[in-house]
């Protein structure tokens, strides 16, 4: 683990192997405008660190099959705390773009990128770019051309998702439904699974995307 005050962006490191981080840690602190403020083998391992060490840009390596299971804890752990960190997924399969992307990940990198791709993604993601791998763009393609199978959602499942849509709260939608707002949650977390997505808006983009969800001008918050 490594902690820094450093002034400039400041980047965390998740990745299984030590001489990977090493690898990682000497590109991105050879840059004057970056520095790394944390490393970790595992989200699990190197969470509270991380958090602790407020990055601007954290890069999480995918293993092999792990379909970037481990990213949505570290988005909501982000996001709970208040930050305004950016994921970089990076991988060694360009297939897993699509997954990392809707898990959470604003950008996309392969294991083999060069030194250059790599300090430009955390540059790119941090001033709020999304940056992929030039490698990943046909999955890309693929996915919007011919999308996957929509997920199959309850009645009640498109019912809470409509009226997320509608901007309405977890409050707002049990009184609609006549439920409580545990039974709203518990909704909301299948739907995310099946979507599989990390929060309300992502929910709603790739809902529309899928052709799950239409939206009307007569439906307001």
């Amino acid at each position: 683990m490594n902690v820094s005050q450093a002034a400039g962006i400041r980047v965390a490191i998740i990745a299984s192997h030590p001489i990977t981080v090493a690898g990682l840690a000497s590109v991105v602190d050879i840059r004057p405008d970056m520095t790394v403020v944390a490393t970790a083998s595992t989200v699990a391992e190197g969470l509270t660190d991380i958090l602790r060490a407020e990055p601007d840009a954290v890069i999480a390596e995918l293993t092999p099959g792990c379909g970037g299971s481990h990213i949505p804890d570290l988005v909501d752990a982000l996001r709970r705390q208040g930050g305004k960190a950016a994921v970089i997924a990076l991988a060694e399969d360009p297939g897993q773009v699509v997954t990392a992307l809707k898990a959470g990940a604003r950008g996309f990198l392969l294991r083999d990128c060069s030194t250059d791709e790599i300090v430009t993604g955390v540059g790119q993601v941090v001033h709020g770019a999304v940056p992929v791998s030039p490698r990943t763009l046909p999955h890309l393609v693929s996915e919007v051309v011919s999308p996957t199978t929509p997920p199959a959602l309850s009645q009640r499942e498109r019912e809470v998702l409509e009226l997320v849509a509608r901007g309405q709260s977890n409050s707002r939608i049990a009184a609609s439904l006549h439920v409580s707002e545990a039974t709203v949650k518990t909704h909301m977390r299948r739907m995310f699974h099946k979507l599989e997505v990390n929060d309300r808006a992502s929910a709603v983009a790739v809902a529309l995307s899928k052709g799950l969800l239409a939206l009307h001008e007569d439906q307001s918050a």
